[in-house]
């Protein structure tokens, strides 16, 4: 009887150790799981911090000269580097114990096999990037700023005529040097044309001598020299990795009069304004991506008209010329602006009866007897008259004047016995006839800034976004570093920690807990780091 009551205590007894065993169990695989649980957020903690770290060796030049975010990019750092100073400081941050502790600290996670990767980058060049970044220099009155200037900015192509130059080409290439007459007996004879006859009788005309010979000697002086004094333009040149695109250029040919106009109208076809087209441009959404570039490069870059600039003297022109200097660039500008405002001045002589009638004597003179070549030399300087008066308009918007967008009888500056005697000191004189600033006398006038952006809207956003790259890469190269490259700077990185955390009986007796199948766990987390545009 004794024995059983012995052995039911015995079986209580143990009954009661397997059910603390359990409960013992149960608490230590919960504490357990917490340990491996929490290990996460220890390590993310670690790594959010290593990463904010990474990107605060930031490059500052960048950031401060032109507000664009962006590791690296300079002596050859790139993506390695961020990946390795990323694990070096995630490393340090999981130290048990720092370095300067004289105490001890207890390692509650044992992590092992710890390996940091990249496993997705952005860099500065990537069009969604770029745009994201300069977003918070968008202005949202722009686009309707744009469409402004490009309505009121129309010119009717269809009233010139390239054509209407053939005639004077041969008389200017001397083919109306003899002509053909009859004599007494009705044959026909070629005779020299008397041409100190022509110059005599033109000396006594309203315009004072051969307009032909006028714009010829005027235009071979060069077209930069007429509208501002081309010693004091820079002639900084932009050195690149690549050479940029370059949109179409204005070839003009002054071995003639006939053959410079020839080069103005071909002009009026690549540079004027195609408005409809444009217009529709800004309402679409590579218009607004066109427009965020304006926006940042007229912030950060300089123009001719300005006074302070960092190392391109003239990088808004360069983005519309993409030329190697800046004395190449203007002049690019210049006759495109000369191209845009002969035509728009056309249309107001072509229409005038005084310039009409005038220009026609002229051209009966010059003519005389070759009456196919009169109308062809008529429509040649009224030409002329609109290409100096161009010049007048250029002169006044490089010296930050504003001019009419049309001219008319009120605000025309040229006179027609003005046509032989113009000179850059004539030009300047004529211009200083409008204001500074604003519109001037003239009310609905255009400065040279306005043009620039019109221009800016007509080259392509790739080309744009190609020579922004340009200006700064070889800014920051000059002033701060000659290994600075734009395309390897790193505005965002998403990195990922791998490690393992062993189970804390793997660290008892290995004999007992030796077979068991997972004596650890693999981790992961990842973390984040990159620009955020502050447009909301």
């Amino acid at each position: 009887m004794q024995n059983n009551r012995d052995k039911t205590k015995g079986s209580i007894t143990v009954f009661l150790t397997f059910i603390f065993v359990i409960f013992m169990s149960l608490i230590t695989a919960f504490i357990e799981n917490v340990r491996v649980i929490s290990s996460e957020g220890y390590v993310r903690m670690a790594a959010d911090s290593a990463i904010e770290m990474t990107f605060g060796k930031y490059n500052k030049e960048l950031y401060e000269e032109y507000n664009l975010f962006g590791y690296g990019g300079y002596n050859g750092i790139d993506i390695v580097d961020l990946e390795e100073r990323f694990s070096k400081i995630v490393e340090k941050n999981l130290q048990t114990r720092p370095d300067i502790s004289l105490s001890k600290y207890s390692d509650l996670y044992r992590l092992q096999d710890i390996e940091c990767k990249v496993d997705d980058y952005h860099t500065l060049y990537e069009d969604e990037v770029f745009l994201e970044q300069i977003s918070d220099f968008l202005l949202t009155s722009v686009i309707d700023d744009i469409e402004n200037l490009l309505s009121n900015n129309k010119t009717q192509k269809g009233i010139l005529d390239k054509s209407e130059l053939a005639e004077v080409k041969k008389y200017e290439n001397g083919e109306y040097d003899e002509i053909e007459e009859e004599d007494e007996n009705g044959n026909k004879v070629k005779k020299k044309v008397d041409k100190e006859e022509i110059e005599k009788n033109l000396e006594e005309d309203e315009a004072g001598g051969n307009p032909l010979d006028a714009i010829k000697n005027l235009v071979n002086t060069g077209i930069l020299s007429l509208v501002c004094d081309e010693s004091k333009v820079s002639d900084e040149v932009i050195k690149t990795d690549r050479q940029s695109l370059v949109l179409s250029e204005i070839k003009e040919d002054s071995s003639s009069a006939a053959s410079f106009f020839e080069s103005i109208l071909d002009g009026v076809e690549n540079e004027v304004p195609d408005t409809e087209s444009l217009l529709q441009k800004c309402k679409t959404s590579k218009g607004m991506a066109k427009v965020k570039y304006m926006c940042y490069a007229d912030k950060v870059f300089s123009s001719y008209l300005d006074k302070k600039y960092k190392t391109v003297h003239y990088g808004l022109e360069y983005l519309i010329a993409g030329k190697e200097s800046d004395k190449a660039n203007l002049a690019s500008i210049v006759k495109r602006l000369l191209v845009i405002r002969t035509a728009i001045n056309f249309i107001y002589v072509s229409t005038d009866p005084g310039f009409q009638s005038k220009s026609e004597l002229t051209a009966d003179i010059v003519a005389g007897l070759i009456r196919p070549l009169a109308k062809g030399l008529k429509y040649t300087i009224l030409m002329i008259i609109a290409f100096e008066e161009a010049c007048i308009d250029v002169t006044a918007l490089l010296e930050g004047r504003s001019v009419p967008l049309i001219k008319d009888k009120t605000n025309f500056k040229m006179r027609y016995s003005d046509i032989c005697r113009c000179s850059h000191s004539f030009f300047k004189k004529k211009a200083a006839m409008y204001q500074k600033g604003g519109t001037g006398i003239i009310s609905g006038g255009i400065s040279y800034k306005q043009y620039l952006m019109i221009f800016l809207f007509m080259t392509s956003t790739k080309k744009m976004k190609m020579r922004i790259a340009d200006i700064i890469q070889y800014d920051l190269r000059e002033r701060y570093n000659q290994t600075f490259d734009f395309g390897s700077c790193i505005c965002y990185a998403k990195c990922s920690v791998d490690y393992v955390v062993p189970y804390t009986y793997s660290y008892t007796n290995k004999n007992i807990f030796g077979k068991l199948k997972y004596s650890k766990s693999n981790r992961q987390i990842g973390v984040s780091y990159g620009y955020v545009s502050e447009v909301t």
